[in-house]
């Protein structure tokens, strides 16, 4: 199998030319070998870091979002991860384009894989460029139907916690909207998403779910019970004591 950068090269190139269909015939080529001898699904890092790659070459391009966007419309998983791994480039140099990409494959979110990888890479970027509008973005998207979107927003905190330190109040903020999450892979998240800021402030998120240890929500419980695991012993405790259990 040829390496990443000559992968993302030969992508680069088909796509210049408007040949998506070679694209995906390309890209299984090129991974098939890999999904053969490991009998598994192609390894995300190494899509990842096509994706990353082909961003590279794509940046100056003013094709990329409409390319992009009939690969991704066109392809499976492994396209789809590219594609994501692309934007994260592209992201940090076109916040608008890109808000609008991630706008309009939305609906197009149906699993854990591409929903995180979609939060960690990319939406992650534009929330650091402009908080206040990809949070409000968020907190519309937790109102949802489809549970990946509204993971897709809870899922962006964990990330973005690590990249804005200081900004441990905002995120728990912005969790109150989901404590009462029924869904298990969004509540999943938000489990995650408080570890997370546990590791950068702990005693906020102490303070936040002895607030939220007094709802008698089997589903607030559930999320307490895993978002307080980064915490002291003692806390861990008293939350539990709260919580009457």
């Amino acid at each position: 199998m040829k390496d990443k950068k000559e992968i993302a090269r030969l992508v680069y190139e088909e796509l210049k030319q408007g040949n998506i269909s070679s694209t995906l015939s390309l890209i299984l080529k090129e991974i098939k070998k890999e999904k053969t001898d490991k009998l598994q699904m192609t390894k995300t890092p190494l899509l990842n870091s096509i994706g990353q790659e082909l961003g590279k070459l794509l940046i100056e391009e003013d094709w990329k979002f409409e390319k992009l966007m009939e690969l991704w419309n066109a392809g499976k998983r492994e396209e789809k991860l590219i594609v994501i791994s692309a934007l994260g480039i592209i992201s940090k140099k076109e916040y608008e384009h890109t808000k609008q990409f991630v706008i309009e494959i939305l609906s197009d979110i149906s699993d854990w894989e591409i929903c995180d990888q979609l939060a960690l890479r990319v939406i992650v970027n534009l929330a650091v460029q402009n908080q206040k509008e990809i949070f409000s973005l968020m907190k519309q998207w937790t109102k949802s139907k489809n549970k990946w979107i509204r993971r897709l927003a809870v899922a962006t905190i964990p990330p973005y916690i690590r990249a804005k330190k200081s900004e441990s109040e905002i995120c728990l903020e912005f969790l109150d909207q989901v404590m009462r999450e029924e869904d298990k892979d969004v509540k999943k998240a938000a489990g995650w998403a408080l570890r997370e800021i546990s590791k950068k402030d702990p005693e906020s998120v102490f303070e936040f779910l002895k607030k939220w240890a007094k709802e008698e929500d089997k589903n607030t419980t559930w999320i307490i019970k895993e978002g307080m695991k980064k915490l002291k012993k003692e806390q861990q405790n008293e939350l539990r004591v709260l919580m009457g259990a």
